[in-house]
């Protein structure tokens, strides 16, 4: 496809009052009639997101009439980091509520979808619940539980795998050398685990709030979870007040970062269709701001 063809603009969008946020505007070129959607860093990995997934979904957007925003978060990629000491959670909501009000500047209908993985999935639902304007999430691989009916599940699918049983020895070495491990090398461990989940009554509270409001959520799940998720409704089983309210998709076999463009592609259909279906075009949303 030659640029001429291209049926979406892309340009540079510095944010902030100091313009230290950078951020990707994709945009059709004939305005946007559906809610803006803005992809934020899945961890610390740059804007273009793993294996350039953002990029392909943002222009896939765009070309569905979604003014679509690809930033980094203050601190990663070409960010610059806040001068203010905050968390890593509370910066990246103010991050998100930034590109929010540029968003929003003169349209007061204007509505935001917000799109992360992992972590960005984490940063994605705490903006949600400061911020209003949000009425759309879709969130990969947010925090999952294992539940007695997942460790069955996962059980199973280990004794009817023969790669499974011709790895056990290997497991039981390995097993046997971590508990020869010293209690500092098993505090440095913990200590460096990364991401960890809200408590599960928590996180079912913050679903059940933000539905409550409105907001529209599509959860993937991949494969990578193992038993924490290994079946399409494994959320209902934590929540079953949620079903019926909640948008759930079970990718079963694709790894975390859907590496394999086939699987890519297969996802970026699901989110597009969802977004159609859930904020079909209509013309009461706001043909939206100038992003330059």
């Amino acid at each position: 496809m030659t640029p001429q063809q291209d049926p979406i603009c892309e340009t540079l969008l510095p944010l902030g009052r100091d313009r230290a946020l950078v951020a990707i505007a994709s945009q059709p070129r004939a305005g946007f009639v559906r809610p803006a959607v803005v992809l934020v860093n899945a961890g610390v990995i740059h804007r273009v997101g793993p294996h350039r997934l953002h990029v392909r979904l943002a222009r896939r957007l765009a070309e569905a009439g979604h003014l679509a925003i690809r930033m980094d978060l203050s601190g990663i990629g070409d960010s610059d980091p806040l001068p203010e000491r905050l968390s890593f959670r509370a910066s990246s909501v103010a991050d998100i509520r930034t590109a929010a009000d540029h968003l929003t500047t003169g349209a007061s209908a204007a509505a935001i979808i917000v799109f992360g993985i992992c972590s960005g999935a984490d940063n994605a639902l705490a903006a949600a619940e400061a911020d209003p304007r949000i009425v759309g999430l879709v969130l990969v691989d947010p925090p999952c539980y294992a539940t007695p009916a997942s460790r069955q599940r996962a059980l199973r699918s280990r004794l009817r795998d023969p790669q499974a049983w011709r790895a056990l020895p290997a497991r039981l070495f390995g097993r046997l050398r971590n508990t020869q491990t010293t209690d500092a090398h098993a505090g440095s461990q913990a200590a460096n685990a990364g991401r960890q989940p809200p408590a599960e009554d928590a996180y079912g509270r913050q679903l059940e709030a933000l539905v409550d409001r409105g907001v529209r959520i599509l959860s993937v799940y991949t494969s990578a979870q193992g038993a924490r998720y290994n079946h399409t409704d494994q959320v209902f089983e934590w929540f079953p007040a949620l079903r019926g309210r909640l948008d759930v998709h079970y990718l079963a076999d694709a790894n975390h970062t859907l590496t394999e463009l086939s699987k890519q592609a297969a996802f970026i259909d699901l989110v597009a269709d969802w977004c159609a279906r859930r904020f079909p075009s209509t013309d009461a949303l706001p043909t939206g701001p100038a992003v330059g």
